[in-house]
C-alpha cells in the first residue's frame, strides 16, 4: 500500500456528513478533517496561505512568480448521509479489497468528492517538494456543504470577487474512468465534465370553483396542473454538441466499431443527428460500470 492511499483512507474515515438542517451537522468532524490535512500535507500548510471561509470551507493561495490570471482548483470535503445496510462494507472504514489493478476502495466520499480533494493536495504537496513554483497564482477551494446548500463555495467565490480576482480557469469535480458509456467503445474512457445542469424554478397556480368532490368538474385543477407539467416536459431545451463534446467524441472515434466510428469521425455532417439521438441513450450511463476506488461513494 502506498503512502498516498494511506492518507486517502485516513481522510475517508472522517465522517464529514453535511445536512440540509445544519444544526444536525457534526462540525467536530470537519474540524478533525482540517487538522488531519494540515498534518498529512505539511508543505501545503507551510508555504500556501490558508484561510477559513464561511465557518468551515478552506481557501488556499499558492503564490505564482508573476501577476496574472489565477487558476482555481475546487473540491468539497462533505459527503451525504448513508444508509449503512445498503453497504457491503462499513461506509467510513475505507475498506481496501483486491490487489493491483483489481483493488477497490469502499468508502463514502471516495469519488464524491474526497478523491478529487486528495488528488489536488497530493499534487501540490509533491510539486512543492520538487521546488515547483507556478507561473501565476493557484487557489485551492474546498467547500464544506456542497451536498446541501453550497454556501461555502458561494462564500469563496464572493471572497475572490471582492478582492478583484477573476480566474482564468476553474476546475471542479467531474466524471470518472468508466466502461460502456459510449456504445461500442470497450476501452476505459475518462469522462471530463465540461458543463453543469442548470436550475429553473416555476410556480404553477391552478384555480377552480369550490364544490363537493362527488361532483367534480370535467377537467379538475389537478388534471389541468398535470397537463401543464406534461406540456413543459414535451418542450425541452434544444440539444447540441458543444465544442468540447465534439472533441471528446472525435478522440474516442478510433476505438469505436463501424458504423459508429464513421459517425463520430464525420461530426460536421452527423453532429445534429447525434445530438438528437443522445438524450434517448442517456439513461444507459446510469447502468455502466466504473473503474473507481468504490462503487459506493
Amino acid at each position: 500500500m502506498t503512502a498516498p492511499v494511506d492518507r486517502f483512507r485516513e481522510l475517508l474515515r472522517i465522517p464529514t456528513i453535511s445536512h440540509t438542517d445544519e444544526s444536525a451537522t457534526d462540525w467536530a468532524s470537519f474540524d478533525a478533517f482540517h487538522a488531519a490535512i494540515q498534518r498529512l500535507y505539511p508543505l501545503v500548510h507551510e508555504r500556501l496561505e490558508r484561510e477559513v471561509v464561511a465557518g468551515h470551507s478552506l481557501l488556499y493561495r499558492w503564490r505564482g512568480r508573476t501577476p496574472g490570471d489565477p487558476l482555481v482548483l475546487m473540491a468539497h470535503m462533505d459527503v451525504v448521509p448513508v444508509v449503512e445496510e445498503e453497504w457491503r462494507h462499513p461506509p467510513f472504514d475505507a475498506t481496501l479489497t483486491g490487489e493491483g489493478r483489481d483493488a477497490e476502495l469502499h468508502a463514502r466520499g471516495a469519488i464524491d468528492d474526497k478523491g478529487s480533494l486528495v488528488a489536488i493536495l497530493e499534487a501540490v504537496e509533491e510539486s512543492l517538494a520538487e521546488g515547483v513554483s507556478p507561473q501565476s497564482d493557484v487557489y485551492l477551494a474546498f467547500g464544506h456543504n456542497e451536498e446541501t446548500a453550497g454556501g461555502g463555495a458561494a462564500a469563496i467565490a464572493e471572497t475572490l470577487r471582492a478582492r478583484g480576482i477573476r480566474p482564468s480557469l476553474v476546475l471542479d469535480e467531474g466524471g470518472a474512468v468508466v466502461d460502456g458509456v459510449i456504445p461500442g467503445v470497450t476501452v476505459p474512457t475518462a469522462m471530463i465534465g465540461v458543463a453543469e445542469r442548470g436550475v429553473m424554478t416555476l410556480l404553477l397556480t391552478v384555480r377552480e370553483q369550490g364544490g363537493h368532490a362527488s361532483t367534480p368538474p370535467a377537467t379538475p385543477a389537478t388534471a389541468r396542473l398535470a397537463r401543464a407539467i406534461d406540456r413543459l416536459h414535451r418542450h425541452p431545451f434544444p440539444t447540441r454538441l458543444a465544442p468540447p463534446v465534439r472533441a471528446m467524441l472525435a478522440t474516442v472515434a478510433p476505438y469505436a466499431p463501424q458504423p459508429l466510428r464513421g459517425v463520430l469521425e464525420r461530426l460536421t455532417l452527423t453532429g445534429p443527428l447525434l445530438a438528437r439521438c443522445s438524450p434517448a441513450s442517456a439513461p444507459s450511463s446510469t447502468r455502466s460500470s466504473a473503474r473507481r476506488p468504490s462503487r459506493r461513494s
